[in-house]
């Protein structure tokens, strides 16, 4: 096949697959959860945002704290951040597909986010210890109501 051809049929399929996704709307999750009503819809939405969020703070977090001078001390921090970052990544894919079990995943989720919030706040000369766990407080409280 020539690559004249197979770039736009690229691009097209790229489109039809955007195009399908954003048609997903809360029937879709209704439809895969039947007792997800517009208002969880939207509260899940708002958690998923937040847990992606958190999970890309704590990449970051865990990265800059290796980079600090004394990493021996940042052991747990980092250790914390990479478990947050799973969990909300975890959590975030449970409920976009819909799933059954998501409450228990993003109770879960709270509970190692608060932890890793509350270690990040210690850090206080770091800022980005500091962006971090308002993240994982953000999280925590959206996965609560969950």
């Amino acid at each position: 096949m020539k690559k004249q051809f197979i770039i736009p049929g690229l691009l097209v399929m790229a489109l039809m697959c955007f195009s399908f996704i954003s048609f997903v709307d809360d029937s879709y999750y209704s439809k895969a959860n039947p007792t997800l009503s517009k208002n969880s819809f939207n509260d899940m939405k708002a958690c998923i945002d937040a847990c992606s969020n958190c999970a890309a703070m704590c990449n970051y977090c865990s990265s800059m704290c290796l980079k600090e001078k004394n990493v021996d001390a940042m052991s747990r921090c980092i250790q914390l951040n990479m478990e947050c970052a799973a969990v909300c990544k975890a959590a975030s894919q449970l409920m976009s597909l819909g799933s059954e079990d998501y409450k228990e995943m993003c109770r879960l989720c709270a509970q190692i986010c608060k932890k890793c919030g509350d270690e990040c706040s210690k850090h206080k000369n770091m800022e980005h210890c500091q962006k971090c766990a308002e993240a994982c407080y953000q999280a925590a409280e959206l996965c609560k109501k969950m």
